[in-house]
């Protein structure tokens, strides 16, 4: 393995991706692995009384969460949507009254996964290891031709691979380079967040490292920096500015950031003349403002399909097929989903009226229309176990024909339809494969018709998360 690879491998190594100053703060889980792992979840403690905390990310979509106690934030992180490895820096800090303020950043690693297309001199049969910095994938048989195909995983600032070809007791060792687009973190902080008219404000300069001003090229709209120290900057808005905006490109062209903050106007106060004061009872709190933005976001759907049979007893069996939307609330940690369902279930039977009785031909179609609600019972790696339980309406349509009816009888209705299932998921990336075990209730009594359209049924499908 090279030297400068070793500094990003013991960051990957730390239980936990944090800064020690000022404010601690925890990640989970501390890496992601791009088309796997869906979100990040970062707690940070602040001491009590401190002004709001402030947060910003490199990459992706940083979200707050409701707070679990005072003094601690919560955020949801989502990565962007890449394939490539790269390191996240996300940044969370507190204006201060003088001064810089103090950042505490939290580093996540993004792996990138692929298939290495390795080709060996050792010919068909061989077992080959790819070791990627400090982790081995593999052992693959190599094909006829002595090529193989090895899935692997790579973090950021890894640019080649060691491919191991063992043959006949024989080692062959040879290295390879890895597509890995140069991109590095970058991360612009301004403090505080409206500038005074005439005063001053501050900028910090974040990626792996504070970022010097040598190794960045910096535009200013509305102002002007000067360096007080490696990546620490005081920023002075121009007379007549009304926003200040921050450009920063690294010069080697690997990442940019952009920030902007408005310039507070001056205010003209015209003092009244002193009246009698009046004793008036203290005005209402105002009501908390409720972000919306949370709960109205495209990945929190996940449309559903399934198909399978049921059997209820006797002839009351046949297929089944429904097609849903679910939405997962964002309390609970995302454990809790909301689902509409409609469905199609179809039943045949054929009894006889009497030993030698003519034949009746009786078919009825189902339509169920439920509400249901799912929740996350397990999880571990791809694999995830759900609960399920919902109501609603049952509409349904019989057909009977026979030989003692000049035509067929027919008929339609409605019945409450109730159920409760048992899901596992098995995660492909945004897709997951289904399969559940449901018992239902729905018992149709009419004029022609007492049948079950409730029972045991197992069903198989998909799920895609948006």
């Amino acid at each position: 393995m090279r030297a400068p690879v070793l500094p990003l491998l013991l960051i990957l190594a730390l239980p936990l991706v944090v800064e020690a100053a000022p404010f601690p703060a925890t990640a989970s889980p501390t890496q992601v692995v791009l088309g796997r792992d869906r979100a990040v979840v970062v707690q940070v403690k602040v001491p009590r009384g401190t002004p709001s905390l402030r947060a910003v990310a490199s990459t992706g979509n940083l979200m707050p969460l409701p707070a679990t106690a005072r003094g601690e934030y919560a955020y949801r992180w989502i990565p962007p949507d890449i394939r490539y490895p790269l390191l996240a820096v996300l940044a969370f800090w507190v204006d201060a009254a003088e001064g810089p303020p103090e950042v505490t950043t939290v580093r996540i690693p993004l792996l990138g996964r692929t298939e290495l297309d390795v080709a060996t001199d050792v010919g068909a049969g061989a077992q080959v290891v790819v070791q990627v910095a400090d982790m081995r994938f593999g052992p693959v048989t190599t094909n006829r031709k002595g090529r193989a195909r090895v899935p692997v995983e790579v973090p950021p600032g890894v640019r080649e691979a060691i491919v191991l070809a063992t043959a006949k007791g024989q080692q062959t060792r040879r290295t390879t380079p890895l597509d890995v687009p140069p991109e590095r973190p970058l991360v612009a902080v301004l403090s505080p967040d409206v500038f005074p008219v005439d005063g001053t404000g501050w900028l910090t300069l974040l990626g792996e490292e504070l970022v010097p001003r040598a190794q960045v090229d910096l535009q200013v709209q509305g102002g002007g920096v000067e360096e007080q120290g490696p990546g620490v900057f005081r920023v002075k808005p121009e007379a007549g500015a009304r926003t200040v905006v921050v450009d920063a490109h690294l010069k080697d062209g690997t990442g940019a950031a952009r920030v902007m903050a408005p310039v507070a106007a001056p205010i003209v106060a015209i003092v009244p003349p002193p009246e009698v004061p009046v004793v008036a009872p203290p005005p209402a709190p105002p009501a908390p403002k409720v972000d919306w933005s949370q709960y109205l976001s495209w990945h929190h759907l996940s449309p559903h399909l399934m198909a399978g049979g049921f059997f209820a007893g006797g002839d009351n069996r046949g297929p089944l097929l429904s097609l849903g939307l679910g939405y997962r609330l964002p309390p609970l940690g995302g454990r809790l989903t909301v689902e509409v369902e409609g469905g199609l279930r179809h039943l045949s039977s054929q009894p006889t009226l009497g030993p030698a009785g003519p034949v009746l031909d009786s078919r009825v179609v189902a339509l169920p229309l439920l509400l249901a609600v799912r929740v996350l019972a397990f999880e571990r790696g791809p694999l995830s176990l759900h609960g399920r339980a919902g109501a609603g309406d049952l509409y349904y349509d019989q057909s009977v024909t026979s030989t003692l009816f000049p035509e067929p009888h027919s008929q339609r209705g409605h019945t409450f339809m109730a159920f409760v299932a048992a899901q596992a998921a098995w995660r492909l990336g945004a897709v997951s494969a289904l399969l559940e075990l449901r018992g239902s209730y729905a018992e149709v009594k009419a004029q022609q018709i007492d049948a079950q359209l409730g029972g045991l049924s197992a069903s198989l499908g998909v799920r895609y998360a948006l």
